[in-house]
């Protein structure tokens, strides 16, 4: 520009005009400012409709999860339960199935049922005569079935035993695995309140008479029923240890067969038993089978 009047000759004063931006970059701003209030609008609303119910359920799971679901009603507390498989080791499910009500009477109708436990190696075939057995009788008995663990059962929805194995161990005849087996099928038979009797039974029995009979005579029984002898001998007295004593004398020692039908009672004491199963255990030698010193009348 040209010097104005009065002004020192040399000093240039330059006029910086501010230039316009270009269209492009405008362009790309505005571009860029929409998706971004779209995107605000869009997780506004799928937060809004979804994501407060997701992180409630997840506060609720992980950090107001109490230690056990208390149940909230009765039954719950009947109720058998509606899976076998469980995965309870034998500690803990002799602990669980020693529960027993110390008030008699029940604050409801209790239909007892009798609890039919298979002791088998695998398949059984007589079970076509067993499902004409129970054919009828439905919520009068339970079945439970201990059998190698490598064993599945491959029985229709239809049958009665289908899904009615019960975790089990390798079972050796003659030594102290049979026993922990019958156990383990009274533990777990003892887990639904309803039943009362228990029978055990392998995959060659057979039922004599129908249901209705067995069934009648078992409810209005006084006693428990299990075959044992005094046998004078090599094979009776002659199998008896004298390390069992005190807990087992010469005089209780008797041999029988395992198959038992044992009430309820019976049953508690059998699995919660901690005197008579380690003298069995530690003294009986192969092909002795443990027999309950206790009375067969209860």
């Amino acid at each position: 520009m040209a010097l104005e009047d009065g002004k020192e000759p040399g000093i240039t004063i330059r006029l910086i005009q501010n230039r316009p931006l270009p269209l492009r970059l405008l362009q790309f701003f505005l571009l860029f400012l929409v998706l971004g209030l779209g995107v605000s609008i869009i997780s506004m609303y799928t937060f809004r409709y979804f994501g407060i119910q997701n992180v409630t359920g997840v506060g609720r799971s992980n950090i107001f999860l109490p230690c056990f679901e208390a149940p909230n009603d009765l039954e719950n507390w009947i109720r058998p339960p509606s899976n076998l498989l469980h995965k309870m080791n034998d500690t803990e499910l002799f602990w669980r199935a020693s529960f027993v009500p110390r008030i008699k009477e029940y604050p409801y109708r209790r239909v007892p049922k009798i609890a039919f436990m298979f002791l088998t190696k695998g398949p059984l075939p007589l079970a076509p005569l067993w499902e004409r057995f129970f054919k009828g009788h439905e919520g009068l008995y339970s079945i439970y079935v201990h059998s190698l663990p490598s064993y599945a059962g491959n029985y229709t929805p239809s049958s009665v035993f289908y899904k009615r194995q019960i975790p089990s161990q390798v079972v050796e005849w003659g030594r102290m695995s049979m026993c922990d087996a019958e156990r383990r099928l009274l533990a777990n038979a003892l887990l639904d309140i309803s039943n009362e009797w228990f029978i055990l039974v392998s995959e060659a029995c057979i039922p004599l008479h129908n249901f209705s009979i067995i069934y009648r005579y078992i409810s209005r029984s006084r006693y428990s029923f299990m075959g044992s002898f005094d046998e004078d001998g090599p094979y009776g007295r002659g199998r008896y240890n004298w390390n069992m004593q005190p807990e087992v004398t010469l005089a209780q020692w008797r041999k029988g067969s395992q198959w038992f039908e044992v009430n309820r009672r019976l049953a508690v004491n059998i699995i919660e038993d901690t005197t008579y199963y380690p003298k069995f255990r530690d003294f009986c030698s192969q092909h002795v089978m443990w027999m309950s010193t206790t009375s067969l009348r209860c």
